[in-house]
């Protein structure tokens, strides 16, 4: 505000010496002396007597100083307070779908319990988004039809017959790390760990980033769940709900949220663990070949979805980068998809 006050008075000063007669300089100045004078030694309360004292109209000289007055009175303006905020209203955080950061800067609890109350109206807003994205029903498409197409060209079988005659690959421990390092449950629990660390750091950046994988990891696991009810297909082991593997897919939406949210040297090893964690599932005969393929695919397209759904939006519309391809020129981009 003391840049605008000096940017003002320089302003007004050289109107002054180019359009002013010499008449009423002095005048001028004795007024803007008079009135930073005024406003140094003067307590808050009585500024707006001050500006009543010293309108426009009674500068009473040329038009030049008129401009330069109404700069230092708009810049006391400007100065006032705006409208103090009741207890109701600073009790009330941000709605959700407005905010980044946790509800209440520096008060963990009060966070916490706020995004747990809005973690339902979250996930359903991330799964209608999911539902609707046109490439996330490509991507089921191609989940289904390789599932499908797999099973019927007996890829199973051919699959099935390779274990039969040669046995498993992996010894018992690898197992162990395919099957403990693609539960689901060890996702959420990673998530989580995130979540509260970032809290209680008022870490803005992985806060939000742990908001999105747990909402992501969560639609990714009912769909897949509501899918194994629809197909209802046995698996090697007997279990009557193998496809899609719900080990391969959480596996590959962890690596997918990851990735776009930490670049490639998070994303590309946490994919290699994804496609271990499928290679296991199929090892260890949990999983036939097509529920692995497909798993995988719902895994990558609803990790995607929920990362989008979470980005920053104007007017409804994604923030994104942009480039000019003629002139190299870059920026960003409001995009919004129909």
């Amino acid at each position: 505000m003391r840049f605008v006050t000096i940017l003002w008075i320089l302003l007004g000063g050289s109107l002054v010496a180019t359009g002013c007669s010499q008449a009423h300089d002095g005048n001028v100045q004795t007024r803007i002396r008079d009135y930073q004078l005024s406003r140094s030694q003067a307590p808050p309360a009585d500024r707006q007597s001050q500006r009543e004292a010293h309108p426009v109209s009674s500068v009473g000289v040329g038009g030049q100083a008129g401009w330069l007055m109404m700069g230092a009175q708009l810049v006391a303006v400007s100065e006032q307070p705006g409208p103090k905020e009741t207890p109701e209203s600073a009790d009330k955080p941000t709605p959700w779908a407005q905010r980044r950061g946790p509800a209440y800067r520096g008060d963990f609890w009060r966070s916490f319990t706020s995004d747990a109350m809005e973690l339902p109206a979250t996930i359903w807003d991330d799964t209608k988004a999911t539902v609707t994205n046109k490439w996330v029903m490509v991507g089921f498409a191609a989940a289904v039809a390789s599932g499908v197409g797999i099973d019927a060209a007996n890829g199973n079988g051919h699959v099935a017959d390779h274990y039969s005659k040669n046995g498993s690959q992996l010894n018992g421990f690898w197992d162990g790390v395919g099957d403990v390092g693609g539960n689901p449950g060890l996702h959420f629990g990673l998530a989580g760990a995130m979540y509260f660390t970032s809290l209680y750091r008022n870490d803005v950046k992985n806060y939000e980033i742990s908001k999105t994988l747990i909402n992501a990891l969560a639609v990714n696991g009912l769909l897949t769940v509501a899918l194994k009810g629809i197909a209802h297909s046995d698996s090697p082991n007997g279990d009557p709900f193998g496809w899609p593997s719900g080990h391969t897919s959480s596996t590959f939406c962890l690596a997918t949220v990851m990735h776009k949210a930490y670049g490639p040297w998070v994303g590309v090893p946490l994919f290699a663990f994804a496609s271990f964690v499928g290679y296991e599932r199929i090892d260890a005969r949990n999983h036939d070949f097509n529920d692995v393929i497909s798993g995988a695919i719902i895994g990558i397209v609803v990790g995607h979805a929920v990362y989008q759904n979470h980005q920053p939006k104007i007017l409804g519309m994604d923030v994104q980068p942009w480039l000019d391809p003629g002139t190299g020129a870059v920026g960003i981009a409001l995009a919004k998809q129909w």
